[in-house]
């Protein structure tokens, strides 16, 4: 064991960083956005609406509303490598089982029960915390990159699987899925250090000072913007405060928009006149164009205001939905240009948790963090269902992307106008 801040090598959080970018990857390739490529081939087979295909979707916003804060409790209890264990085993559980349906209702109890659970709560909730616990000064490009893995498995994976159901069929693609979740994250899982301090390490790799008292990286320093608890608020404390509340709906907002339209994604550029091949190839340049805005997005928070680069970035992406709805018959180029934009959005979501971290401390940061999930999942509980009945009713998607934009443009503005805390705590414990 090292001793306490000792400086050997590559500093150990970002390997934190690179498993959290690995954790990411796959389930955004697979289900956030590379489901879209399954969904039409699905629904053709199973004989089913959009929106009946969309409902369990829609369904488990509510289970995810129910099940992030215990999700964040046990993490903050047990540490987020054990619960990326268990969530990977079931993951791939259900993708396996999901091969095998035959039938509306096997479906709909396989996506609802089985697979949306652990991936919604297990994935993103473990590397977030992860990474929080290892960076605090640099913890918007550590955040950033850990993110990275929805563009790069997002990018990567939806061709794959588009070419794999062409060949193989959706059945084989969905279990090789599973089995590739097995491979992959249940040795990763045994890697994920709860934080530095289990190592005898400090925060950003800092080591401590010679007087004996504590780094740098272990109380309130400027690059941090804002006021930063210490050890940081408990969940009674933080939610008495409008900061929190705010922050909540703020990225509860986006996350509606990523709900409703990654689903439908594909649908809505055939709907726009794109050919559905080449829509295959869009989501991939879609989940790519994140990744250059992402790392913008980390550089700018931890040299700026977090909260006026992400709420800048929800701006654009809303004036981005805007365009898409003004068109009516889009290019290639159009769309592209839809998704540089909308990737301001994605790009600033870490800065939303970094924030959450950096004005309520680590200590009970996946509670916090689920409390948020459980705001955004309650909010998001009928939004695939939503857009696959708007387009099974009027054979468009203008009543979803619309609101879409102004839903990105609120949330920018209310998060611009977050209040911060008014004290910084002090007391014994790290950030």
């Amino acid at each position: 064991m090292p001793s306490r801040g000792a400086r050997k090598g590559i500093y150990y959080g970002w390997w934190i960083v690179l498993i959290g970018l690995l954790v990411n990857a796959v389930p955004a390739g697979l289900y956030f956005i590379g489901f879209a490529v399954l969904f039409l081939p699905i629904t053709r087979e199973l004989g089913m609406s959009r929106a009946a295909a969309s409902l369990p979707l829609s369904l488990t916003r509510g289970i995810s509303a129910v099940q992030s804060p215990f999700i964040g409790i046990v993490i903050d209890r047990f540490g987020p490598g054990r619960v990326l264990f268990f969530c990977s085993l079931f993951a791939g559980l259900g993708f396996i089982l999901l091969s095998r349906v035959d039938s509306y209702l096997t479906y709909f109890l396989v996506v609802l029960l089985v697979l949306s659970p652990p991936i919604m709560g297990g994935f993103d909730s473990t590397s977030i915390t992860a990474t929080c616990r290892w960076f605090i000064r640099k913890r918007g490009m550590a955040l950033a990159i850990t993110v990275l893995g929805f563009s790069i498995g997002g990018a990567a994976i939806p061709p794959i699987l588009s070419i794999s159901s062409d060949v193989y069929g959706w059945r084989t693609t969905l279990l090789a899925a599973g089995l590739l979740m097995w491979l992959l994250y249940l040795p990763l899982s045994t890697r994920m250090y709860s934080s530095p301090e289990e190592r005898g390490l400090l925060p950003d790799g800092d080591s401590p000072p010679d007087d004996g008292s504590p780094a740098e990286s272990a109380r309130p320093t400027t690059p941090v913007r804002g006021p930063v608890a210490y050890e940081g608020m408990s969940p009674a404390e933080a939610f008495r405060t409008p900061t929190y509340w705010i922050l909540s709906l703020s990225l509860a907002m986006r996350g509606m928009v990523f709900t409703a339209i990654a689903i439908h994604v594909v649908a809505i550029m055939i709907w726009k006149g794109i050919d559905e091949g080449t829509a295959g190839l869009l989501i991939a340049f879609m989940s790519l164009s994140w990744l250059p805005v992402s790392l913008l997005m980390g550089w700018l928070g931890d040299r700026y205001d977090k909260k006026v680069v992400a709420s800048a970035g929800a701006i654009v992406a809303g004036m981005g939905m805007f365009s898409l709805a003004a068109w009516d018959e889009m290019a290639a180029w159009q769309m592209i240009i839809v998704f540089v934009m909308w990737a301001f959005s994605e790009g600033g979501l870490p800065l939303g948790w970094a924030m959450l971290a950096d004005q309520f401390g680590r200590r009970s940061f996946s509670v916090l963090r689920g409390g948020i999930m459980a705001t955004f999942s309650v909010l998001g509980l009928g939004t695939p269902l939503y857009a696959g009945w708007i387009f099974d009713t009027t054979q468009s998607y203008q009543w979803v992307v619309l609101p879409a934009g102004a839903l990105l443009v609120s949330a920018g503005l209310l998060g611009w106008a977050m209040p911060r805390l008014d004290a910084v705590r002090s007391n014994s414990g790290p950030n």
